[in-house]
């Protein structure tokens, strides 16, 4: 009788600890230089590192060395630092593993995106991404960066420091919140100069309503030369294609 009390008690603990451990789940953490998802609109193809497709949905992983293109679509990402960047419509992006290759965290091959990059604290490593002409790097900042066709790199940068560097000899750039500089084949830099169309740095929220287009009408109607800037953590996540 007393064997078979045991067996029972014995038994019970095992179900209960098989229980709870089946209530929490062990968390998990992203890959380095995978993303997530966050929203997506209109056309967009993935394609893995393998070249196998990828289902385009809100949610979904994408490990480093994917590949991302938007026709008349738009995509916005959640990196594994915390990161966020805006695919825009007609572009060309690869996700990359910081901790490898040139230490990129995506590069832009064409088209446009938008970021705001998590502010990096102490000996934290910077955040930095590539383009055919260009490499950005940031400490935590809100930016965007367009290659063109001819594959000239243009920089504006809305919040922070933004370091701009070419791929010959000769010091980067360093451009301030209201301020751009390009970059073509086989040149520096160019000295960084005022913005001339703040449409971009109120077409960027990514926690707003996908469509909006309120800070639209109040940049226009904001006098010539005007440098406010948007309330900081309110990034404005446009999905309208241009």
């Amino acid at each position: 009788m007393i064997a078979t009390r045991q067996l029972c008690v014995g038994l019970l603990t095992i179900l209960v600890l098989a229980g709870a451990n089946g209530q929490t789940p062990a968390p998990t953490t992203l890959p380095v230089g995978s993303a997530t998802i966050a929203d997506l609109k209109g056309e967009v193809q993935i394609h893995s590192a393998q070249g196998e497709s990828v289902n385009a949905q809100r949610g979904a992983t994408l490990a480093a060395e994917s590949k991302i293109d938007t026709a008349k679509g738009s995509l916005l990402l959640n990196l594994e630092d915390g990161s966020q960047v805006l695919v825009k419509s007609n572009s060309h992006v690869v996700l990359k593993a910081p901790n490898q290759g040139k230490g990129y965290w995506l590069e832009l091959l064409m088209g446009k995106i938008n970021a705001k990059v998590q502010r990096r604290l102490g000996n934290a490593p910077s955040f930095r991404m590539g383009t055919p002409t260009a490499v950005i790097t940031v400490r935590g900042t809100r930016f965007a960066v367009e290659v063109d066709k001819k594959e000239r790199t243009q920089v504006e940068v809305f919040e922070g420091l933004v370091e701009v560097a070419g791929f010959i000899h000769g010091a980067p750039v360093m451009v301030r919140p209201g301020f751009s500089t390009g970059v073509e084949h086989n040149r520096a830099p160019e000295p960084p100069h005022g913005l001339e169309n703040r449409e971009n740095e109120n077409r960027w929220n990514p926690g707003g309503p996908p469509g909006g287009h309120g800070d639209d009408e109040r940049d226009r109607s904001r006098p010539s030369g005007s440098h406010n800037t948007p309330p900081p953590d309110n990034p404005d996540h446009e999905h309208d294609p241009e």
